[in-house]
């Protein structure tokens, strides 16, 4: 009789154990259908981003004021940048020019070596005049100047080109003359025909003869003579 009852019991327990068992297995599956049944735009927002806005992308061509990083808040330090300020001070600095060693070292650099002036004799109230003037201009090499100008009384001529010739040793010259309109007779009238500037080789410690020549190709008439051409000019000396 008791062996009965043990195994009544040990069915009871059985039955009781797979109605256990039926039952978590049922509640799983009806978990899992329930997770797939849910709607997908709950799992959309966590994990999909949105474009942004086409006016965010705009504001990023806008500048936007400088503000300096807080640096407080930063582990590393950062370093300190270099100053533009530097550099560009450096290169609008002017280099100071220095004059080449061979006018630096001239001691007579501007010196008026040789003055003087011709003068023509054309016997008439009409004259030409030749002022010139040399000067230091280099270690080897001197200017000279030639300034020529017309004396008259009463005259009245146009503008003329190429009528005045300038030569100093071989190098010539043609320059215009200007106009002249004066009526004055009893007062002489001095007018600047033009002026040329030559460069002539001398060394220090030697000197040089010059030789200048003018000539004014006028072609008209004064006091009642026909008078094509003034001319004057000779030699002068130039020591160093």
């Amino acid at each position: 009789m008791k062996g009965k009852i043990t195994a009544v019991l040990f069915i009871l327990v059985f039955l009781l154990v797979v109605a256990v068992v039926f039952t978590f297995l049922t509640s799983l599956d009806r978990r899992r259908e329930a997770a797939e049944s849910a709607p997908v735009g709950q799992d959309v927002v966590v994990t999909d981003v949105t474009p942004a806005p086409t006016e965010a992308v705009q504001t990023v061509v806008t500048p936007v004021p400088y503000t300096a990083p807080d640096q407080s808040a930063t582990s590393a330090p950062i370093p300190a940048a270099t100053p533009a300020v530097t550099e560009s001070a450096v290169i609008e600095t002017p280099t100071p020019t220095e004059l080449p060693e061979s006018i630096a070292s001239v001691s007579d650099m501007g010196a008026v070596l040789a003055s003087g002036s011709f003068t023509s004799n054309t016997g008439k109230g009409i004259n030409l005049r030749a002022d010139y003037e040399a000067r230091v201009t280099g270690a080897n090499e001197i200017g000279v100047v030639v300034t020529v100008y017309l004396n008259s009384y009463s005259i009245h001529v146009n503008a003329l080109p190429d009528k005045v010739n300038v030569g100093l040793n071989g190098q010539y010259v043609t320059l215009d003359s200007p106009a002249i309109n004066y009526d004055g007779n009893t007062q002489l009238l001095t007018t600047e025909l033009g002026s040329q500037s030559f460069t002539v080789q001398l060394p220090q410690g030697n000197s040089r003869d010059l030789d200048l020549q003018v000539e004014w190709h006028w072609g008209g008439t004064y006091g009642g003579e026909s008078i094509p051409v003034i001319e004057c000019g000779g030699r002068f000396t130039v020591e160093r």
